[in-house]
């Protein structure tokens, strides 16, 4: 009788470690595809430093030449360290000062150059990603304001898988009325897109502390930001003129 005990629980804990190797094997698999489509979303430019500035020159020009500006795009020491730091982040390098699954948000003053930089960064990634064919989606760089109008005619929902730079973030009302409700269209995109990981860049005038206030987001939103974004402080005075 003993001893036939005995073999029945050798016989259970073989089966339980095979349960749980299989078990294992899964999740590795599983685990190995998340992997896959997490760099499936991220385009890694083979580029050396001074060929991603050239270049990042060149699409600087472009965007100027679009805002009827007749003048060329200057690097500069207040816009260079930020386009180093970008050059890190779209060559995947972990020398990147930052987390290279989140997005970057740029932060500064009003007129220092945020917005040239990451629609000079767009149109460099997207022709990339033309150029070559490249299975690979889209920047699609957009205000703050617009996105607001655009969910409130289609849904939040037609923007949540897309990759976004969003212009002049915070810029846009916080609360709209649709039908007699209140509605939050940004915090509720921002919402989804955390949950679904869906890489986020953008320029924005405020700080985390501003964002999270209950003025603009609140402190849920807030925390979500701190998980999307890298906070990348872009110094300088207004370029206007």
């Amino acid at each position: 009788m003993e001893r036939g005990k005995d073999l029945s629980i050798r016989e259970v804990i073989s089966i339980n470690r095979d349960f749980y190797q299989t078990l294992k094997s899964g999740i590795s698999e599983i685990v190995s595809g998340e992997k896959e489509k997490m760099l499936s979303r991220r385009l890694t430019l083979p580029l050396e430093y001074p060929d991603f500035r050239d270049l990042f020159q060149l699409f600087g020009n472009i965007c100027l030449y679009n805002r009827n500006q007749n003048k060329n795009f200057e690097i500069d020491n207040y816009n260079e360290p930020i386009i180093e730091q970008l050059y890190l982040y779209a060559t995947n390098n972990p020398s990147f000062g930052g987390d290279l699954g989140k997005g970057i948000l740029l932060q500064g003053k009003y007129g220092c150059g945020k917005t040239l930089v990451l629609e000079t960064y767009s149109l460099l990634h997207n022709h990339a990603v033309k150029k070559f064919s490249l299975n690979r989606p889209l920047l699609t760089f957009i205000k703050s304001v617009e996105l607001q109008e655009q969910i409130m005619r289609q849904s939040a929902w037609m923007f949540v898988h897309r990759p976004l730079i969003i212009d002049e973030f915070g810029r846009e009302s916080k609360t709209v009325q649709d039908y007699g409700n209140i509605v939050r269209p940004v915090s509720e995109l921002l919402s989804l897109r955390s949950d679904t990981g869906t890489l986020t860049h953008g320029t924005t005038n405020f700080t985390l502390e501003t964002l999270s206030s209950e003025d603009f987001y609140g402190s849920m939103i807030g925390d979500r930001l701190k998980m999307m974004f890298n906070f990348i402080t872009m110094k300088g005075e207004s370029r206007r003129c």
